[in-house]
């Protein structure tokens, strides 16, 4: 978190252009989320790392721009919110999908 620390300290204290800045690197996220979503249909996107920290700032960016991009339908029962743990959501979503990956039956051999 140290490498954004000094725009969150500023988005704290309610710096307009550290929240402009903030926002706009949600909307520039946004863009990449739309096609996946679109493509992917998720019912929820967590956001993580450091600068999730930057909560309604940067969460607003990135629902500004999927919802205005992505297909309707991908978006009706969508969520994007902030990890729980935003510094460990890489590690927990890879443990997430592994866990998927695992459980999930594999479909009978198509001859």
């Amino acid at each position: 978190m140290s490498s954004n620390k000094g725009v969150l300290d500023l988005v704290a204290a309610g710096d307009i252009d550290a929240i402009q800045a903030v926002r706009q690197a949600g909307r520039d996220i946004g863009e990449v989320l739309a096609h996946c979503v679109s493509v992917l249909n998720p019912s929820m996107i967590i956001i993580g790392g450091s600068l999730s920290h930057a909560g309604r700032h940067l969460l607003a960016g990135v629902r500004e721009v999927v919802h205005a991009q992505a297909m309707p339908f991908s978006t009706q029962q969508l969520e994007i919110v902030r990890a729980n743990a935003p510094d460990l959501a890489a590690i927990t979503g890879a443990a997430a999908l592994a866990i998927d990956r695992l459980l999930t039956p594999t479909p009978p051999s198509m001859l």
